[in-house]
């Protein structure tokens, strides 16, 4: 008896120890649950906004060039513009386009005409492209979005909208992937709902509609945490919480879009995610305290189940549904795994687009463009092997990790060949490529890594020779020269390292001192660094417009100095960046720099690059004229090199002309020099001519001559600090 009641007592330790194993694994399984199904619902979500912003950003990009268009060619007249749209090939996506007036009137290509002055103001209030709420259609009552930028066209005011209907971003949204049970909104930054997906909202705000869904003391709890909620949206941070309401527990996230302040907020019955696994996890405490086996056989059940639906939310996480290789994310996590693997082999990167694949899809349809994009995968797959890491990371884009050990020129031609001649089913479609290849040294970074292939295959866009390029050591040297530079520039203002060096101006028929230009130079650790090094660069990251204003401040303060220690006010010339074009504000605090040192703005010239003055999308002539009406004189700098038409230069209300050093260094040739041409027309223009770069007597006398006005050059003196500089003032 003793023994029996043993043996139970055995049993029933033995029981509860197999029930409190099965229970810990049961809970440890939950929690890894729950962690990955937040990490990928977290990818999801943030691919949506990633979607979302590209669909908007195009959206804008079109409205932008259709405005630059207008202003471009001059179109004024409103059946012109709606003649232009409707030949486009952008009309499916969008409702209709309508130009409104600066009364409110607005009229539509379709033929309707509609009264917007009270809302006018909106569309009007900054010549930024404008993204609405959305609203509903006075046309037909659907609920849309209005893409709109206002333009000055001639003497009239317009803004040209572009309706989309806001039902449109619904396609964007990943919900389908749970069973249809989820939903989402996009709100803005006050959680306003802006577009609304899968869902009958009670309310037009979010914090309302979530705290219309919670129960019990999810409601309370909610009270504590909905102000964060809505600071995270407001200052554009991702977030996570999880709710219970009425239809039982939801993952909810929030994800800014990185435009207008909009978010996606995204809500997912857990039930669409685990249903499965929650239901095994109910069985198993019930058949657990019958019989152990069946607890094992439904952790089994869990298991498989949990990995079916994590397979599924990978593969919309990680891979690509139209090449069925892998997305960005999916190179980014293998190709950091293998570049952390150390191995011997020789490891390339390979990023590989398609010219003008745009063009592609609009003459053989999207349909078609998807089978040539999933034939490239194919093809890189069968002349790299299996091996080999492959994602198409953005439209046409591919980028490939592989291994090899042969020359790879080789490998590469022959990707080239059979890409570009791509051969699916019965169709060769005939491409064209361009690829950058880096071979990776001691990388240990994907996305660095990835940089430089990306490098590489910049300088093969601009190579219609050689289709492919392969980074080197001197692309490296100019990428770390760049990031050296670009870490010390700052720094360097802080610690007026840039100093103004003048160059002086000599009238050519007396050699008195006209004036002289100011020109930039970077002194550093005792040396100074060629503007060549740094100038190009601060362009193309636009410190030039800091640098600028810094130089103008300097030139000021040194004219203030002469005018009170020489009573002499030489004219300075000073560049401005063709970047400032894009600030309508720019003359403003070049005029505010002036005014505070009481410079006469008479005294500065403004030097325009040629080039400059025919830039796409910027009004030259306004510019010009608004510089003219605060006082400025303007030179038109390197004339001859931009290609500017003579029509062109007719309307600017410039000064001077600058002749480039370049035709002055082919005086004494024996060959018809265009200075000859140039001078004409500035004489017949009443502008006065400099000439730039004469550093001998011949080129001197040959300008003096033919009636040029100034000189500028080594002839007469090198650029020199300001100090030096005061000797040719005290002279004058």
């Amino acid at each position: 008896m003793k023994n029996n009641k043993k043996q139970v007592v055995i049993i029933i330790i033995i029981f509860l120890l197999l029930l409190a194993v099965g229970i810990a694994y049961m809970t440890y399984m939950l929690n890894r649950i729950e962690k990955n199904t937040n990490n990928s619902i977290k990818t999801i979500v943030k691919n949506d906004a990633n979607n979302l912003k590209v669909e908007i950003t195009e959206q804008k990009a079109i409205l932008q060039s259709i405005t630059n268009k207008i202003l471009t060619e001059n179109i004024v007249n409103a059946d012109e513009i709606f003649n232009m749209y409707e030949k486009s090939d952008i009309t499916s996506r969008f409702v209709r386009l309508a130009i409104m007036y600066d009364n409110g009137k607005t009229i539509t290509n379709d033929g309707y005409e509609k009264d917007y002055s009270e809302e006018k103001k909106h569309f009007f209030a900054s010549n930024e492209i404008q993204i609405s709420t959305n609203r509903t259609s006075k046309i037909d009552g659907t609920e849309i979005t209005i893409y709109s930028q206002a333009i000055n066209l001639k003497s009239e005011k317009i803004a040209i909208c572009l309706i989309v209907k806001t039902d449109s971003y619904k396609n964007i949204f990943s919900n389908k992937v749970f069973e249809g049970k989820g939903f989402s909104y996009i709100v803005d930054e006050s959680g306003n709902i802006i577009v609304n997906a899968n869902n009958d909202s009670k309310t037009k705000n979010l914090i309302d509609n979530i705290d219309s869904m919670l129960v019990g003391k999810s409601k309370e709890k909610f009270e504590t945490y909905k102000d964060k909620i809505m600071e995270n949206i407001k200052n554009e941070i991702p977030g996570t919480r999880t709710l219970q309401t009425d239809n039982g527990k939801y993952y909810m996230v929030y994800e800014p879009i990185g435009i207008n302040g909009w978010s996606i907020a995204t809500f997912i019955p857990s039930k669409a995610i685990a249903g499965e696994i929650n239901r095994a996890l109910l069985t198993t405490f019930i058949l657990a305290i019958i019989v152990i086996f069946i607890i094992l056989s439904i952790c089994i059940y869990i298991v498989i189940s949990n990995n079916k639906k994590q397979k599924q939310l990978y593969e919309y996480a990680y891979i690509d549904p139209v090449t069925k290789k892998g997305n960005i994310n999916y190179f980014r996590k293998k190709g950091q795994e293998r570049l952390e693997r150390k191995s011997n082999a020789t490891v390339y990167i390979m990023v590989l687009d398609i010219n003008k694949f745009k063009m592609i899809n609009k003459a053989y349809g999207y349909k078609t463009g998807d089978t040539i994009l999933y034939g490239i995968g194919q093809e890189l797959e069968n002349v790299l092997g299996k091996g080999s890491i492959i994602c198409r990371y953005s439209n046409d884009y591919f980028a490939v990790l592989f291994e090899y050990e042969e020359g790879i020129r080789k490998i590469v031609n022959k990707i080239v060949r059979n890409i570009e001649n791509l051969k699916i089913g019965n169709n060769v479609y005939n491409l064209s490529v361009n690829i950058g290849i880096y071979k990776v040294d001691t990388d240990n970074n994907i996305a660095e890594a990835m940089d430089k292939a990306i490098i590489a295959h910049s300088a093969s866009k601009g190579d219609v020779f050689d289709k492919f390029h392969i980074y080197d050591k001197k692309m490296e040297k100019e990428l770390v020269k760049e990031s050296k530079i670009e870490s010390e520039m700052y720094q360097a203002l802080m610690n007026k390292e840039f100093q103004v060096y003048y160059q002086p101006k000599i009238y050519a028929k007396d050699g008195q001192l006209y004036g002289a230009e100011a020109l930039v130079r970077w002194i550093h650790d005792g040396k100074m660094i060629s503007p060549s090094e740094f100038i190009p660069l601060f362009e193309k990251n636009k410190f030039i417009l800091k640098l600028d204003l810094y130089i103008f401040e300097q030139v000021c303060s040194d004219m203030k100095m002469w005018k009170e220690k020489y009573q002499k006010e030489p004219i300075i010339s000073v560049n401005v960046s063709r970047n400032h074009f894009l600030d309508e504000h720019f003359l403003e605090k070049y005029m505010m720099i002036a005014s505070q040192y009481g410079i006469n703005t008479n005294k500065i010239d403004l030097e325009i690059t040629e080039s400059a003055t025919i830039e796409a999308g910027i009004d030259i002539i306004e510019i010009m004229n608004k510089m003219k009406r605060l006082g400025f004189m303007i030179s038109i700098d390197d004339f001859g090199t931009g290609y500017s038409s003579l029509s062109a230069l007719q309307d600017m209300p410039a000064d001077i002309l600058k002749i480039d050093k370049s035709f002055v260094d082919r005086i004494g040739k024996n060959e018809k020099n265009i200075i000859d041409y140039i001078l004409t027309i500035a004489k017949e223009l009443k502008l006065t001519t400099i000439a730039e770069g004469v550093e001998t007597k011949e080129q001197r006398d040959y300008l003096l001559e033919k009636g040029c006005d100034i000189i500028q050059g080594y002839y007469y003196a090198k650029p020199m600090p300001e100090e030096e500089f005061e000797e040719y003032i005290d002279v004058l």
